[in-house]
C-alpha cells in the first residue's frame, strides 16, 4: 500500500508544485506556540514547513512523496525533511513546541501527537468531514474530542463553498497543559 500511495503522491507533485501559501489557521495561530521545534506531518510541498522555518522554528517535515520531500529539501531552508511511510512512523514523545497536521488524517497518530507535544506546546490540525471515503474524513465534532488531554483554544467546522469532495472543513488549535 505504501508504494501505491508514494506513487500517487509522487505523480501529483511531479505534475504540479501545488499552492505555496501556508494554511490560514497556521499563520493566524503560529504566534501562540513557543519558538522551538515544529513538526509538519504529511508536509507535501512544504507550504507550512516553509512558513514555520521563516518564523524561526526548527522544522521536521515528513511526507511519503520522494518528489515533494526532495523539492522541499532543495530549497535550502534548513528544514529537516524526511521521506517515510507515516503508517509505520512514531512521533518522539515531548519533542515539539508545535505540531501541524493539515489536510491529512490518520487517527492512529492522535495519541502520538498528544505525547509528541512538549508541555505548553500547540497543535494546529485541519481536516474535512463528509467525504466519500470515511477513512479519510472526520465525523461532525470528532476532532473536538480527539485530543482529550489538550486544552482547545480554537475550533471551527464550516461548510465548504464547493462541496464536490467534502462537506465541511474542520480546524482545531489546542495546547498541551504545562
Amino acid at each position: 500500500m505504501a508504494d501505491k500511495d508514494r506513487e500517487k503522491w509522487d505523480t501529483r507533485y511531479q505534475n504540479t508544485i501545488g499552492q505555496r501559501v501556508p494554511s490560514t489557521v497556521l499563520t493566524t495561530h503560529i504566534s501562540q506556540a513557543p519558538l522551538g521545534r515544529a513538526l509538519d506531518i504529511a508536509c507535501g510541498n512544504g507550504r507550512n514547513s516553509i512558513a514555520l522555518a521563516k518564523h524561526g522554528f526548527t522544522v521536521d517535515a515528513v511526507d511519503i512523496s520522494k518528489v515533494a520531500t526532495r523539492n522541499l529539501a532543495a530549497l535550502g531552508l534548513g528544514i529537516n525533511v524526511t521521506c517515510l511511510d507515516i503508517d509505520e512512523w512514531h512521533i518522539p514523545e515531548n519533542s515539539y513546541e508545535l505540531i501541524v497536521n493539515a489536510r491529512f488524517l490518520d487517527r492512529r497518530l492522535f495519541p502520538l501527537i498528544e505525547k509528541g507535544l512538549k508541555p505548553g506546546g500547540i497543535l494546529i490540525f485541519e481536516s474535512f468531514t463528509g467525504g466519500k471515503n470515511e477513512k479519510f474524513c472526520l465525523t461532525d465534532n470528532e476532532l473536538l474530542y480527539a485530543f482529550p488531554s489538550l486544552h482547545v483554544i480554537y475550533y471551527e467546522e464550516k461548510a465548504i463553498e464547493d462541496p464536490e469532495k467534502f462537506e465541511k472543513s474542520v480546524t482545531l488549535v489546542a495546547m498541551k497543559n504545562k
